[in-house]
């Protein structure tokens, strides 16, 4: 099956896809592709284009303009110049950063509690307050976060490009927040062999009231108070798919599918992440697959993430333990079509916090080079 018009599949071939490759019953394809062909009729008439997260369901992936990982959604949204509007099949703070980035489009969710634990974990007050007691440092947000948390920090970052934003920002300590596991996880490889002459914290998350970081080369905890604050609505910030991996379940994987290849996202826990083969985001583990076509992978991630594996490795084995993301699944195939027909739900953010979280996104492309 090939690819056409810049990502986007053809009506057959969506179809082909959907029964070959994703083993949908006919019977339920004959009831998907009506609404997939009403979906790219409007997409024409609106003159708008559809973004896609990987963790959507596939129909949905499929007819996407552009689907992707955080990083080549963003990517994507700043590329955006002759469409009116932006049907973005995402989470919340995905779709806020594609009006961040696409300020005078009109910008479009299918479901306004499509949120997210990481970003509920952490928000712009508790950031304040954190720099209020290290003035000095570099104040780092995974992505997965919400505009008002995006306006107070110095740059976001990726799974993808982690590493080269903390060695690249000037600031110390280096603070990354809010998702505690995906932290330790990138400190654990940015520092590990190298003499280091920074410090690194870790946001844990709140616990009575008070702000725990944690300096992960010493294992030491920083207790703030968070007295006279609104605090995150989560008491941290983990993600509740990746979280929930345990060494026993991968052990278990490895001795009755005998699995050749185990690929973890950074989210997991790092107790995870030590006895994977390979530790990437999603663009990262489906190029991983590409040039290792190994037998058999496990793949320890969103369960959709399946789906633009099998496509792009047809021959190779996938298999994983099928934990999905219940924020995802609240943009239905329904939700999806009803978004783009009624142009519902509309996000605005206030321009103020925009201007702000603008910034740390542009300064993430700034330093990474993009």
């Amino acid at each position: 099956m090939k690819l056409v018009d810049g990502g986007k599949y053809t009506l057959n071939e969506i179809e082909a896809s959907l029964l070959d490759n994703h083993k949908y019953p006919a019977h339920q394809v004959e009831r998907i592709m009506p609404v997939l062909e009403e979906v790219d009729r409007l997409r024409a008439e609106k003159n708008a284009i559809i973004l896609a997260h990987y963790y959507q369901e596939p129909p949905i992936q499929l007819i996407a303009d552009v689907r992707g990982d955080s990083l080549k959604l963003a990517y994507a949204a700043r590329e955006i110049k002759d469409k009116r509007l932006v049907l973005s099949s995402t989470v919340l703070f995905m779709a806020e950063m594609v009006k961040l980035l696409s300020e005078d489009k009109k910008v479009i969710i299918p479901a306004l509690d499509a949120g997210c634990s990481i970003a509920e974990g952490i928000n712009g007050a508790t950031v304040k307050r954190i720099r209020e007691n290290f003035p000095e440092s570099a104040i780092v947000s995974y992505i997965n976060v919400y505009a008002d948390t995006k306006a107070e920090v110095d740059s976001v970052c990726t799974s993808a490009n982690a590493q080269e934003i903390i060695k690249n920002i000037k600031g110390n300590p280096v603070i990354l927040l809010p998702d505690y596991f995906f932290a330790k996880n990138i400190f654990y490889e940015l520092t590990k062999n190298k003499n280091n002459d920074r410090t690194y914290l870790a946001y844990k998350g709140v616990d009575n009231g008070n702000i725990i970081l944690e300096d992960v080369l010493n294992n030491r905890a920083t207790s703030l108070s968070g007295k006279g604050i609104n605090l995150p609505s989560l008491p941290k910030g983990t993600c509740i798919v990746h979280e929930q991996f345990t060494p026993e379940e991968i052990a278990y994987f490895r001795r009755s599918q005998k699995i050749d290849v185990v690929m973890a996202h950074p989210e997991v826990n790092p107790e995870v992440a030590r006895v994977s083969d390979f530790i990437g985001g999603t663009e990262a583990m489906i190029r991983y697959a590409k040039t290792n076509p190994s037998k058999k992978y496990l793949v320890i991630s969103e369960c959709d993430l399946t789906a633009p594996l099998k496509e792009a490795c047809p021959e190779t084995e996938f298999n994983t333990p099928c934990t999905f993301c219940p924020y995802m699944k609240r943009n239905t195939l329904e939700s999806f079509l009803r978004s783009i027909k009624e142009e519902v739900f509309e996000v605005n953010i206030d321009k103020k916090i925009a201007g702000k979280a603008r910034m740390s996104l542009e300064r993430m492309f700034e330093l990474s080079g993009k």
